[in-house]
Parts: structure tokens; C-alpha cells; sequence
């Protein structure tokens, strides 16, 4: 019981971190400083591509740094972005608004992998899966929080008033960062790092990536594309959802408190199903979720998609959760421990090639319908259950 209301630094850090005040008017923090939609998009290019490119240098000086050090740098990063943000909302500068793109880019590529490696070598098997599902329950209720407060502060001090309340959130982040547990694979001093980061450039030279482009590899970037493309689906189209259904958007708050609550279930129904479960569940909740997503995609009845709307994070997030275990189980079997920042800045780094391509693809079929997207993703999330157990 004490260890449940034990919080320790990285918990407080993921709170911390989800306090993400203006995030209900990201776009208006853009638009508002005469960013046109075109302009907008191209940030998210921008971003995307700083991702897909930072990914394997990132997880390269991971291994060798530590995690924690890693931890720290992006946090650091972070709070750099979002001084640069408040910046270049205040000046209304594009040219700023590029910079802070790549600068937070930056910061997700050192954090892309970078907590599951540092809990998966922290604790035991049975303990990790819920371990990362707690850690996220405290961002989650970070951003129910922020997303509470986020009128009254808009109303009273304007965007101004979020940008800076943000920046001070991700200041006290980089401080309680310091605090974290250093982990078992720092180098122990100036003269090892220098050591390793010189074999680790040699090794570059000769080899950039770190996987093979095999059957496994690629299923697992597709799973994990799934899962992160889910997310996109939902962040961007359950308000257009609630157009078709004829609710107001002005409904899409309280359905973003509903399902960030339910989501937060994920650590509990973790630790419910027990590790001896854990395939299992994966496969049932990828199966469910891509009914699901199915079902939203071609219903349009409030009773029903309204509760699928609740639940649906909760459904994808726990076999999510599952298969980041099933990830460093597989980079453990091909013995890898050593290069496991590295090796899951490589899975990320295909994943975000997944999105992109999905993201362009969905552009061109836009004329067909939010139903066609979700339809599609549903779809593969099903026969990906199935192709797990086949290899299993």
C-alpha cells in the first residue's frame, strides 16, 4: 500500500509533463500568430521529419550516456521548445515557430524509447508492464488537470497565460528530473564515455542501423505504428465525429476528461490480469480495439459511439502497454541489452515512416470520409492478432 502512494521522481516528472495548459488551443497558439493552415502543416512536417531523422543518432548517445542523463537532456529540451513557443507566439514569427518545431522534435527523439529502457532494466518482468502504465496514469491525470484549468486560465491571462504556465511546469520538470534514479548502464566516468562513444562512432561508420529488415522487425514497427496511428485517429477526428453526429464541438472536453479517466484503469487491469496473461490480453484488446475502431468508422449512432469514444484509449493503451514488454523481451532474445535505446529509436524511427505515408495517404482519400481511415487501421489491427498468434 505504501509503495502505490509512494511517487517517485519519474512519476512526478510524467505528471509534470502533462501539464500541457494549451493543448485544447494548440492550434490557436499557431493561428493566432498568423500561422495560415499550410503553415501549420508544414510544422508537423517539420517535426515528424526532425523525428524520423534524430531517431538512431539519439539512441546511439543514449547507450552511452545513460538513461537518466537522457531523461534529463529532454526535459532540458523540452523547456527550451516551449520558451521558444511562447517566443515565437509573441514575436509572430514563423522562422521561430521552425525552430521550436525542430527543437521539440529533438526533445521526443531522446525521450522515444528512452523510459521503457530505463524501466525494463529497473524491474522485473512482471512489475515493468505496470510500472509503464503507472508512470503514464501520471500524465494522463497531468493532462485532465491542465485541461480543467485551461479556461479560467485562457479567459484571465489569454494564450500568453498558458505558454508561460507551461514553461514554468516544464522548469520544475527538469529540476525533479535530477532526482531520478541513475540506471545500471551509465558509463562510471569521463574516460568510459569517451571510450564507448568513440567504438559506438566506428561502428557507425560501418553500420547506421542496428536491425535487420526482417519479418519480425517489421511487424513489430507495424504494431507499434497501429497503435500510435489509433491515437492519431482519435486526437484528430473524434471531434469531427461529434460534427456528423450533430453534438457540439464544445462537447469534446468533457469527452477528453471521460476517456483520459477511464485510461487511467489501464494500470489496474494490468495488474488484474497477471503476468502469465499477458499474451493473451494483448490479442484480445488488439482484436477488440479493431473492432471498435471498425464500428466507429461506420456507425453513426450517439449511443453507441459515445461509449466507444470513453473507451476506446483504454482499449488500445493496455495491449500497448503489453507489447512494450513483448518489444525489449525480442531485443533481449537477439541479445542487444547494450544497444536497447538504440534498438527502439529504430523501431519508432519506422514507425513514424508508417505514419507519415499513412498520413499522406489519408490525404488522398480524404473524400471518402473519416470511415475509411478508421476502417482501414481496424482492419489491420485484427489480422496483426492474428499474425502474433501464428508466430507465437
Amino acid at each position: 500500500m505504501n509503495n502505490k502512494l509512494h511517487i517517485d521522481n519519474l512519476e512526478a516528472v510524467s505528471f509534470l509533463n502533462g501539464l500541457v495548459f494549451f493543448a485544447p488551443v494548440a492550434l490557436l497558439v499557431r493561428t493566432r500568430a498568423g500561422i495560415s493552415l499550410d503553415q501549420f502543416f508544414i510544422l508537423q512536417a517539420i517535426l515528424s521529419v526532425t523525428i524520423f531523422l534524430g531517431e538512431i543518432p539519439t539512441g546511439k548517445i543514449t547507450d552511452i550516456v545513460g538513461y537518466k542523463n537522457t531523461i534529463v537532456l529532454s526535459q532540458v529540451m523540452l523547456l527550451i521548445a516551449r520558451s521558444m513557443m511562447l517566443v515565437a507566439f509573441l514575436s509572430k514569427s514563423y522562422y521561430v515557430f521552425i525552430i521550436e518545431a525542430i527543437i521539440e522534435g529533438i526533445a521526443n527523439c531522446f525521450t522515444s524509447g528512452t523510459i521503457s529502457a530505463y524501466l525494463y532494466q529497473k524491474y522485473d518482468e512482471g512489475e515493468y508492464v505496470v510500472k509503464s502504465a503507472r508512470v503514464g496514469n501520471f500524465g494522463t491525470a497531468g493532462f485532465i488537470i491542465s485541461t480543467i484549468m485551461y479556461a479560467g486560465i485562457y479567459h484571465f491571462f489569454g494564450i500568453e497565460g498558458l505558454l508561460i504556465l507551461t514553461a514554468s511546469m516544464n522548469v520544475i520538470a527538469v529540476l525533479t528530473s535530477l532526482g531520478i534514479e541513475k540506471d545500471k548502464t551509465k558509463a562510471t566516468n569521463a574516460d568510459d564515455a569517451a571510450t564507448s562513444f568513440a567504438k559506438e562512432h566506428n561502428r557507425a561508420c560501418k553500420k547506421l542501423f542496428i536491425l535487420k529488415l526482417n519479418a519480425e522487425n517489421i511487424i513489430i514497427m507495424v504494431t507499434l505504428a497501429c497503435v500510435s496511428i489509433s491515437f492519431i485517429l482519435i486526437n484528430f477526428f473524434y471531434v469531427d465525429k461529434l460534427e456528423i453526429l450533430g453534438i457540439s464541438e464544445e462537447w469534446m472536453t468533457a469527452i477528453i476528461l471521460g476517456y483520459s479517466v477511464f485510461q487511467m484503469a489501464a494500470e489496474k487491469i494490468l495488474d488484474t490480469i497477471g503476468e502469465k496473461n499477458y499474451f493473451k490480453a494483448f490479442v484480445m484488446g488488439f482484436i477488440l480495439s479493431g473492432i471498435c475502431m471498425l464500428v466507429f468508422g461506420r456507425i453513426n449512432i450517439a449511443l453507441v459511439i459515445i461509449p466507444i469514444m470513453l473507451i476506446l484509449p483504454l482499449i488500445v493503451s493496455v495491449p500497448a502497454y503489453i507489447f512494450d514488454e513483448m518489444e525489449n523481451m525480442v531485443i533481449d532474445k537477439n541479445h542487444l541489452e547494450d544497444k536497447r535505446a538504440e534498438v527502439l529509436s529504430a523501431y519508432n524511427m519506422g514507425v513514424n515512416f508508417v505514419e507519415v505515408v499513412f498520413l499522406f495517404a489519408s490525404a488522398f482519400v480524404a473524400g471518402l470520409g473519416v470511415s475509411a481511415c478508421f476502417t482501414v487501421v481496424g482492419v489491420l489491427m485484427i489480422l496483426l492478432a492474428g499474425v502474433h498468434v501464428i508466430k507465437r
